[in-house]
């Protein structure tokens, strides 16, 4: 790790997941690059039956192999081959297979832990990298060209200018109070209440994705024939229904479910998340980009969200290698142009699922499963349908389209 400076190219907040992620695409830019992490980052390589999940998509795939960190993800995460999608109490049935789309599998699902150690340990060797953990912003003001910050670090105050910064500290972030940048928000009024079980089949790598009167429910398949569950009910009843001692949990699961991976088995422990269309009202000001939750956080449904965050960080980093810092204003100004179209999409499919598959209406009921029996006989609606899912669809970046980001000269 490089030593501290008091100036630098891009200046990161937030040393989560897509943090962490745009740090390594930068990587071997020239970009003097520095990261503030308000909490000790824990890299326990112990496996834990807790751990939470995200979904990655194929899209994501190639930008992770892109950026060379495929290879010690792939080991230890679990293929998405057949996405199944059921209505509770209707017909109606729609699947999507990875062979007819002509792909390995058609997403993932990584546990965090192991996407945070790969992550972490790119970063690490990195000299172009310096990282404050656990270390807290205090302040910061947009100059002309730059920002100044000013940040709390082992009990001392430090200042950095930095050309850029990146505003990821998540959907409460603390940064984009500060920069007075506000949020628009649609309450869903629903929780998600997340765990990990152990079905009495084999999952045989099928994502389900089950709407119901409550809301959508997920079975997406884990490493040792695990499934992380995430459950939407209406927020009242979440934690009740996460406090249930775990056999009780379970049979109310399993009635939610069904009987398709035969008896649930093991429960671990349950979190509860309340669920919310959060969109900061400006993703780029000054010198400043907002990304990842800080950004966007959208419903569960359809496992959208990293995806989105992780095509964001793929086309900025290829703006900020190809362009001059010179036009730094420039840059920032298309990427925002440029992606407001996928983040768009993604907000519109994402919402019309939960609003149209949470509600218990007779005759949309009915229509509903019309669609989803059309979607699986009509070719081309299900294809549409899987690269929407498989975060292919619109323009893709560089890394995207799963080449090497092209190196600066120098």
């Amino acid at each position: 790790m490089s030593t501290a400076a008091k100036r630098c190219d891009v200046l990161i907040i937030g040393g989560g997941l897509a943090g962490a992620s745009l740090t390594c695409a930068l990587e071997g830019s020239g970009l003097s690059i520095e990261i503030i992490e308000a909490f000790p980052l824990n890299t326990d390589t112990q496996p834990c039956y807790d751990d939470r999940t995200v979904a990655l998509s194929y899209g994501s795939r190639i930008i992770f192999e892109a950026m060379g960190l495929w290879r010690d993800m792939a080991g230890r995460i679990e293929p998405i081959k057949t996405i199944h999608i059921s209505d509770r109490g209707h017909l109606g049935v729609t699947r999507l297979r990875h062979h007819e789309e002509g792909v390995e599998a058609l997403g993932y699902v990584a546990e965090n832990r192991v996407l945070g150690e790969v992550l972490y340990q790119r970063l690490k060797a990195n000299p172009e990298v310096l990282l404050h953990c656990p270390a807290e912003v205090q302040d910061l003001q947009q100059q002309e060209d730059s920002v100044l910050l000013r940040y709390s670090e082992n009990g001392e105050q430090h200042e950095l200018t930095a050309d850029l910064v990146i505003v990821a500290d998540g959907v409460t972030s603390k940064t984009r109070e500060m920069l007075q940048i506000g949020i628009s928000r649609q309450d869903y009024r629903q929780s998600a209440v997340i765990t990990n079980v152990t079905p009495g089949q084999p999952h045989q790598n099928v994502a389900y994705e089950r709407f119901t009167d409550t809301g959508p429910l997920a079975f997406l398949p884990l490493t040792e024939n695990r499934c992380s569950v995430v459950w939407t009910v209406p927020s009242e009843q979440a934690a009740e229904l996460a406090a249930l001692d775990d056999e009780v949990f379970l049979e109310k699961l399993q009635q939610r479910f069904g009987f398709r991976l035969g008896c649930l088995k093991k429960v671990g422990k349950r979190h509860v998340y309340p669920l919310a269309l959060v969109e900061a009202t400006q993703v780029v000001r000054g010198r400043v980009v907002i990304m990842g939750n800080a950004a966007h956080a959208i419903h569960p449904v359809a496992g959208q969200g990293f995806n989105l965050a992780l095509r964001d960080i793929a086309l900025l980093a290829e703006l900020l290698v190809s362009a001059s810092f010179e036009h730094l204003d420039e840059t920032l100004a298309t990427y925002e142009q440029m992606r407001e179209q996928d983040a768009r999409r993604v907000y519109r499919f994402t919402d019309a699922l939960v609003k149209i598959f949470s509600n218990d209406f007779a005759p949309l009921a009915h229509a509903r499963a019309a669609g989803l029996l059309a979607t699986d006989l009509i070719p081309f609606v299900k294809h549409r349908l899987a690269r929407q899912s498989m975060g292919l669809s619109g323009r893709l970046s560089r890394l995207g389209r799963g080449l090497a980001m092209v190196k600066p000269n120098v």
